[in-house]
């Protein structure tokens, strides 16, 4: 196929430095992981912990893909995910909301803690005020 006007035509193989630049960063995994946990904590506010427990686990695959993909903050994931992670799976399955609701706040503040860290002190995350309106929270 011929190059277009310009264009570089489209290589047969990426080398590891072009794969690399592909991967997503913490700017394109980081909304996720803050959808996942929205979701959570309304789920567990409505009584439906099969839900709350699978947006953790989903929220848990991503953080382990940030730290594949940006290794230099691999440490810092590994112990948000224990120091963080962990409890809130943890109230999720003895379904304690009481619990839950006090290890969401650490999350919150440890990440924002986190954010500051790693000089984006301008970001500060917050759960927002309501469920997200595009999820039945209903417990199944």
């Amino acid at each position: 196929m011929a190059e277009s006007a310009g264009q570089p035509a489209n290589p047969e193989r990426l080398s590891p430095e072009e794969l690399t630049r592909l991967q997503p960063g913490l700017a394109r995994l980081m909304p996720e992981i803050a959808n996942r946990l929205w979701r959570a904590v309304y789920a567990a506010r409505a009584g439906n912990w099969r839900l709350a427990r699978w947006q953790l686990s989903e929220m848990r695959k991503l953080f382990l893909l940030c730290a594949i993909t940006r290794p230099k903050y691999g440490d810092d994931i590994g112990e948000y995910l224990h120091e963080e992670v962990e409890p809130l799976l943890a109230a999720v399955a003895a379904e304690d909301l009481a619990s839950f609701e006090l290890r969401v706040g650490e999350a919150v503040d440890s990440a924002n803690e986190l954010h500051r860290r790693w000089e984006k002190g301008f970001i500060v995350w917050k759960l927002p005020d309501q469920a997200p309106p595009d999820l039945d929270l209903t417990p199944r």
